[in-house]
């Protein structure tokens, strides 16, 4: 039986203290529209002290009510112990929550945006040589026909040519589009090597263009990670940016990237990307990945902010040191699934 009921239970459930005291919990909680199921958990024995439960409660002409629900013992033992059921409303703060998941993702959209933007002319040169290309094979295809007989088999290898070089376009133009419009998607199996590649494949122009050294050591055997494999390639992606950007005012023969992926221990994969750009300022230390700090002069103080809340989001980090010399390391530490998970490529 209901024996009293607080000032809060009757403002969030509309009901009068007389319409409930005195009656079986049961009715109680079938006139306030809970669901059989819901109230069959209400009804089972007492969990154990900070066991909560979270429950969808309709409400005629209005959104539904997220309840948290905490039942514990407050007098007696057994049978004969008097039960407290404390209702939270969590709606409003689940809404909240709702809506900043949605501005998230349309913040790493714009991201990934602004981060391939910075590249798009390297990229368009880099489309436009397959495309070349098939010109350049179709006039020989049809230089070959004019003014004589084609033997049997002749145009076939040039016709291959066309085909694969036109595959290539399609695969630059689809690897854009799947990064620039991908979700992420529920968490799984993610290859750090994989994510590796498919960030060169976009800025390698760009690093070709601004004359960059290059050096990639990948770990021939990685254990693969749990996370998403597109918020895996927006960290890295925008590590490469930002090494890019900070080797934008060096000498030629000065810029070099080194990107290298490496177990570490038997719990973290690791990934160092390493510059020899402007460095890290001591006296910024970990307020390098706050938002809006930078130290390019066009740069928005959002990349690497960005990387370290996505890095976070797979269960990982990032720091940030200076390099001997001049420039500055970026590592990403991510845990690895178990033994005998999918291995990385």
């Amino acid at each position: 039986m209901v024996q009293s009921v607080n000032l809060a239970f009757i403002r969030l459930f509309g009901v009068s203290a007389c319409s409930v005291v005195g009656l079986p919990l049961y009715y109680v909680l079938d006139r306030l529209a809970f669901g059989p199921s819901d109230i069959a958990t209400l009804l089972s024995p007492v969990p154990g002290p900070g066991d909560d439960l979270e429950l969808v409660r309709p409400v005629a002409g209005g959104p539904p009510q997220n309840l948290r629900v905490r039942r514990f013992p407050i007098i007696g033992e057994g049978r004969e112990a008097i039960h407290a059921v404390a209702f939270v409303d969590e709606t409003a703060w689940r809404e909240a929550q709702r809506s900043t998941e949605v501005l998230v993702e349309e913040l790493l959209r714009a991201d990934r945006q602004a981060a391939l933007g910075e590249m798009a002319m390297a990229l368009a040169h880099e489309i436009n040589q397959p495309l070349g290309a098939i010109v350049n094979f179709a006039g020989a295809a049809r230089r070959t026909l004019t003014g004589r007989t084609v033997r049997a088999g002749e145009l076939e290898e040039v016709l291959l040519n066309i085909g694969a070089e036109a595959a290539r376009a399609g695969d630059v133009i689809k690897s854009l589009r799947s990064f620039l419009r991908g979700t992420p998607q529920p968490s799984t199996n993610a290859c750090v090597n994989a994510a590796v590649k498919v960030v060169l494949g976009f800025a390698e122009p760009a690093m070709r263009e601004q004359s960059i050294d290059f050096r990639l050591q990948l770990a021939p055997i990685l254990p693969s990670v749990q996370g998403d494999q597109i918020i895996l390639q927006q960290i890295i992606l925008n590590l490469v940016t930002n090494a890019i950007q900070a080797m934008g005012l060096q000498a030629l023969g000065q810029r070099h990237l080194n990107i290298q992926t490496a177990r570490e221990g038997a719990s973290m994969v690791r990934v160092d990307v390493r510059d020899t750009g402007i460095g890290l300022p001591p006296d910024l230390g970990e307020r390098i990945f706050e938002p809006f700090i930078t130290t390019k002069v066009n740069g928005s103080g959002l990349g690497l902010s960005i990387a370290r809340t996505l890095a976070q989001r797979l269960g990982g980090s990032i720091e940030a040191g200076a390099e001997e010399g001049k420039g500055t390391r970026f590592t990403i530490r991510l845990p690895c699934r178990r033994e005998g998970d999918v291995r990385d490529a």
